[in-house]
């Protein structure tokens, strides 16, 4: 049996020293992280780095900032050329696109936004609930709808035949809780 020698940083009072297994405990959080797409940085192998890599844990499932919890990743084919961010639906063709709140129901039917950039035909990371980072411009706690083009707004859209959708909660100002709900069609 192999064993990790005596952390010499640690000089525990008043009992026996016993050897540290943290190196192990961190890799095993730092895997965790980076499933949820949280950031990784190095971790010293000792208690102070466990506890780290466990409040950067946190942060990356989003309790540490407001955040929702564990995202949904739904990976996806453009049909168009999409941007990081941009709202999208899911077509019948089964190809997602820039979704907006002025045109048809289908089209106002928010799945997500995209957690990259894609091209038409490329593969997209789709975020339908959870964390996106790389916006610009939020108002942290305000909520944010659908707009138009693939864009959002703090502001409800108004007016006959628009579609009124909630995409989700800014978490500050590059950063959204993605919480989609169904399309209302305003009269």
């Amino acid at each position: 049996m192999t064993t990790e020698p005596l952390n010499p940083s640690v000089t525990p009072l008043y009992q026996e020293r016993y050897a540290e297994n943290t190196a192990g405990v961190i890799a095993a959080i730092t895997a965790c992280i980076v499933a949820v797409g949280g950031t990784v940085v190095s971790y010293p192998s000792n208690t102070a780095g466990v506890i780290q890599a466990l409040i950067d844990l946190q942060k990356a499932l989003g309790g540490g900032s407001g955040g929702s919890g564990l995202s949904v990743r739904l990976p996806m084919t453009a049909g168009q050329d999409l941007a990081i961010a941009d709202a999208v639906y899911l077509a019948n063709d089964g190809f997602v696109y820039k979704a907006r709140s002025n045109g048809s129901r289908a089209e106002a039917s928010l799945l997500g936004l995209c957690r990259e950039a894609a091209n038409t035909g490329q593969s997209v990371t789709v975020i339908a609930r959870g964390r996106v980072d790389g916006l610009s411009g939020l108002t942290p706690s305000a909520e944010y709808f659908l707009a138009t083009g693939g864009a959002l707004t703090s502001t409800a859209p108004v007016g006959s035949g628009i579609y009124l959708t909630m995409a989700g909660q800014a978490l500050s100002a590059t950063s959204l809780d993605v919480q989609p709900q169904a399309p209302i069609l305003l009269t």
